[in-house]
């Protein structure tokens, strides 16, 4: 788990879904400076930095890998746009998760005197898993924060800007 970043071009980018604020992609290939390509598959985007993923576009891309997915949490393209936004369907579902278990094993102990194993496991693996989320979002908000001062320069062939 962690971040990283994508110096490059975007060849393509083929969206798989989208639902609310969430995109998922089945794959984008970056074509790098050195001219050899990066492909990063099931991807899964919030919508105000999905926007700037098309094909053409070049920059720095900002990526994250969390326990069960990956994604690009930022792009920074050569005219100057920059956009965030990190999916934290993942984190809030930990978190609501975790609180559900909890009253049910509360209420279990409480009304049977007895603790559900399912309902502990689930309480045991949830809070962690919720940190886990949390440490990879606030990671990738420190890494985009930390780049601030980043310009990519403009793509090979592409008109100057003033």
């Amino acid at each position: 788990m962690g971040t990283s970043t994508i110096d490059g071009t975007i060849e393509s980018a083929v969206l798989k879904r989208a639902r609310r604020n969430v995109r998922q992609y089945e794959s984008i290939v970056f074509r790098l400076a050195d001219g050899g390509t990066k492909t990063w598959t099931r991807a899964v985007v919030e919508a105000k930095v999905a926007e700037r993923l098309l094909p053409g576009t070049s920059g720095r891309f900002y990526l994250f890998t969390a326990i069960d997915h990956r994604g690009i949490h930022g792009v920074r393209d050569d005219k100057g746009n920059e956009a965030f936004g990190f999916a934290r369907v993942n984190e809030t579902a930990m978190l609501w998760v975790t609180a559900l278990a909890f009253v049910w094993v509360a209420l279990t102990l409480y009304f049977a005197g007895d603790v559900p194993i399912i309902g502990t496991l689930i309480l045991i693996l949830g809070l962690p898993a919720w940190f886990l989320y949390r440490k990879t979002r606030l990671e990738a908000v420190r890494q985009f924060q930390a780049d601030s001062g980043f310009h990519p320069a403009a793509a090979p062939g592409a008109p100057a800007t003033a």
